[in-house]
């Protein structure tokens, strides 16, 4: 049909700058009103809509439209209704039979009467949903509501969860935000009951100051152990920086203190991380061609159940707790850095004799040529200080300064180097028993090393082929330092081969990576170590690989990972084993020994069963295992796991491992939020002979 033939009138006029046309097939006027009938069509700045009959007063500028209706609001919002009356100069409106949504919010609505304007939504006898409009998986029905537009926050009174058509539970008062943006409220509560602990109940409080600052308080109550409150602090406290601080503090019941036998009857620490690009670059007006960061990764606590009871996911992997400062400010030529590494060992009643490293000082120039880059050079200085209350500590220096000489051999198929490396060491000792105080190393090496690129193309397969062999032979040298805990760069004579390939299919597929390392002596005649990586894949999704390495002088392998990964469409498979026991780093404890494996299957994209499990072998207990199922939809999701996990804990006799297992069931109605039940079935308390 052509709009001539059928638009009988066309009514155009302004309000406040807004223009708004209708369009109908049989229009009538009586005084004030304007009557339109069949296929009424009105268009605005603000509003497209669409009903079967329309009545336009001109005086209070309000129009009521009747039957099928159609109702878009600029970009976002759209609504249908069999009732409504909208007043196109204010933008309020009222409706009956209403069904609400908008593209910037996660959920529908339907009403038998609601109030809309741009401040609020409200809604009478209502319904609210993420889910399919048409038989829903959940729905929340309520006597009144109302949505907040400017934050998008939703007030509901007398809800009622439905799943299907099952009423779950009954709130007089319920309130969450329909979009994903930040806002302070109350975040989903964690209760447990366990033997050990009894009731659980943690209720976090979430505040949100502005867009580059908020911070989260974590409450606990543990009805048989104590209290205890958690916070995380995260900000931006400029364009090119971040962080994030969290502090904690629990205070153990004096009759589970007692019990228990503990060290500490209260549990703080502290923890920052903190990235920045710019620190002093802008105070001194550093030009662009410079670079900078600072990342801090910080925490001190007095005992490991700070981090037990705390809400994070907290595995024991180590037994150290390793705070770091890091900082570099380079540009073209010059690199200087600044580092800090400060060890709490949670094995020990104390930490006096941990080995500290702090500060440590670097300066680094960078490759440079001379006589035309037929030399180059590079440098590179450091300082460290090594400290600890009791025992001895050192600090240390170390410079080293190589210079090389290039040439391209046999039309570029063999490369030459020649490295004649310059190193001073020097050692400061105190507290030595035995020993002078003050040594110092002096010494020189020259390194020849040829290396070759070399890539076929096979009937079946792509070859490629990188091979360098090194020689190293020791200069002058003059002076000693007799290691301590101090190794300095020491290089005997040695020949180093260094392979690495990598082979693929006539599809550009890679199937297979190899890494090859030998070191030999030459002085002695005998293999040093040697490191080997083969990873092999079957196919995109399923790869196989061993990283080893090997200490001649230690007569073992020093480091091994083992990794398995499988990816399929409906089924994944990771297994990982990571061993080292390396003596030469002069640690406390040098042996470690860890098995994980996780299997997920999913027969279809609403179900999941998952198990896990890690094992540390070194000390013969369970970290954490678990199994269970989850059920995602696209608006909620449930999941139910049985969990053991392995906590450790500090005592006045040293450090007990406390297992914890239980049935766990969560689920999320998104994006309201869920409920986490924990059900802890037994408790067991096992001595740690060491960590």
């Amino acid at each position: 049909m052509r709009k001539i033939s059928f638009v009988l009138l066309s009514l155009c006029f302004f309000l406040e700058a807004a223009q708004v046309d209708f369009y109908a097939k049989s229009v009538q006027k009586e005084g004030e009103l304007i009557k339109a009938n069949d296929q009424v069509l009105i268009f605005s700045d603000l509003y497209f809509i669409k009903a079967d009959k329309a009545i336009y007063n001109e005086t209070s500028k309000e129009v009521e439209l009747f039957g099928d209706i159609s109702v878009l609001r600029g970009k976002e919002e759209r609504s249908t209704a069999c009732y409504a009356k909208l007043n196109l100069k204010n933008n309020e409106a009222n409706f009956e039979n209403f069904f609400f949504a908008n593209n910037d919010l996660e959920v529908w609505f339907q009403s038998q009467k609601s109030e809309l304007n741009d401040k609020n939504f409200i809604g009478q006898n209502s319904v609210v949903s993420s889910c399919n409009v048409e038989n829903p998986d959940w729905q929340l029905k309520f006597s009144e509501g109302e949505l907040n537009r400017e934050n998008n926050f939703l007030h509901i009174y007398n809800a009622k969860l439905y799943v299907k058509n099952v009423p779950i539970f009954y709130l007089p008062y319920f309130g969450f935000s329909v979009d994903t943006s930040r806002k302070s409220g109350l975040l989903i509560p964690k209760i447990e009951f366990n033997r050990n602990d009894g009731l659980f109940y943690e209720q976090p409080i979430y505040l949100v100051f502005d867009e580059h600052y908020d911070i989260e308080f974590d409450p606990q109550i543990r009805a048989q152990r104590g209290i205890g409150v958690y916070s995380t602090l995260r900000f931006m406290d400029s364009a090119y920086s971040s962080g994030e601080l969290n502090a904690g503090y629990f205070r153990e019941r004096k009759d589970y203190f007692q019990k228990e036998r503990l060290k500490n009857q209260s549990h703080d620490g502290v923890e920052l991380k903190y990235l920045r690009q710019d620190f002093l670059k802008n105070y001194f007006a550093l030009g662009d061609n410079f670079q900078e960061g600072l990342w801090l990764d910080a925490i001190y606590l007095n005992d490991v159940d700070y981090l037990n009871l705390g809400r994070r996911d907290y595995r024991d992997l180590t037994s150290l707790a390793t705070s770091k400062m890091n900082y570099f400010l380079a540009d073209e030529n010059n690199y200087y850095a600044a580092y800090a590494r400060y060890y709490i060992d949670t094995s020990a009643v104390s930490n006096a004799a941990t080995l500290q490293e702090y500060p440590s000082f670097q300066y680094h120039r960078f490759l440079n040529g001379i006589f035309d880059n037929i030399f180059q050079y590079s440098y590179d200085g450091t300082f460290k200080r090594y400290y600890r209350s009791e025992g001895v500590y050192a600090n240390f220096m170390n410079a080293n300064l190589p210079l090389t000489y290039h040439q391209a051999l046999f039309d570029d198929f063999l490369q030459f180097n020649f490295t004649e490396t310059f190193i001073a060491s020097f050692a400061d000792y105190t507290r030595r028993a035995r020993g002078k105080d003050k040594e110092y190393l002096i010494q020189n090496y020259h390194n020849l090393a040829l290396y070759t690129d070399l890539a076929k193309a096979y009937n079946n397969f792509y070859h490629t082929l990188n091979l360098e062999l090194d020689y190293v032979l020791r200069g002058a040298s003059t002076g000693a330092i007799t290691q301590d805990f101090l190794r300095p760069t020491d290089f005997d004579d040695g020949l180093n081969l260094k392979i690495n390939q990598y082979f693929y299919n006539n599809e550009a597929e890679k199937k297979l990576k190899h890494r090859l390392n030998f070191n030999y002596d030459t002085k002695t005649q005998k293999f040093t170590d040697f490191q080997n990586l083969m990873q092999y894949f079957f196919a995109e999704n399923f790869s196989v690989s061993n990283e080893a390495e090997y200490s001649y002088p230690q007569t073992r392998f020093t480091k091994v990972i083992s990794q398995i990964d499988l990816n399929l469409q409906k089924f994944n498979f990771n297994f990982t084993h990571a061993y080292k026991n390396d003596t030469s780093e002069n640690l406390t404890n040098t042996k470690h020994s860890f098995i994980g494996a996780r299997v997920d299957y999913s027969p279809n994209i609403n179900y999941k069963l998952f198990s896990g499990a890690w094992f540390d072998t070194q000390r013969a207990h369970l970290n954490a295992w678990e199994v269970g199922y989850t059920f995602q939809r696209k608006c909620w999701n449930y999941s139910i796991v049985y969990k053991e996990r392995i906590d450790p804990q500090l005592t006045s006799a040293g450090i007990n491992a406390k297992s914890k297992n239980g049935v766990y069931f969560v689920f999320n109605f998104y994006p309201i939020g869920g409920v986490q039940y924990d059900f802890s079935l037994q408790e067991n308390e096992n001595q740690v002979g060491s960590l």
